[in-house]
């Protein structure tokens, strides 16, 4: 069950510092309440996905799923060894996590 939100703290900013939260809230894709809310509590807040985040994510899990078939045709064939499947692999993995690292928000983030 999550807590109602009931309290209020009022700050005052400059219009420039206003611009500037609105800017990175926009970027997140969260409200400026919401914002404001993960930032003073020390949640990482990150840029938030492009729209076609999920199709990037599944093309690469083709290509990979390509790429494996490849390899081991290649290795079956004597012409690629089997460490350089296990190298692709761990390539391709690498490379969706650093995704979701780059659009993960923080570990308090809800």
């Amino acid at each position: 069950m999550t807590d109602k939100k009931t309290l209020r703290i009022y700050i005052r900013v400059t219009s420039d510092e206003y611009e500037s939260i609105k800017k990175n809230a926009d970027k997140s894709g969260l409200s400026i309440s919401e914002y404001a809310r993960r930032s003073l509590v020390g949640d990482k807040v990150v840029a938030a996905p492009p729209a076609d985040f999920g199709e990037l994510i599944r093309e690469i899990k083709r290509i990979g799923s390509n790429l494996n078939q490849v390899v081991r045709k290649l290795n079956a064939l004597g012409i690629a060894h089997p460490l350089e499947l296990e190298r692709c692999a761990a390539n391709i993995t690498e490379v969706i996590e650093m995704l979701y690292q780059t659009f993960r928000p923080g570990k308090g983030a809800k």
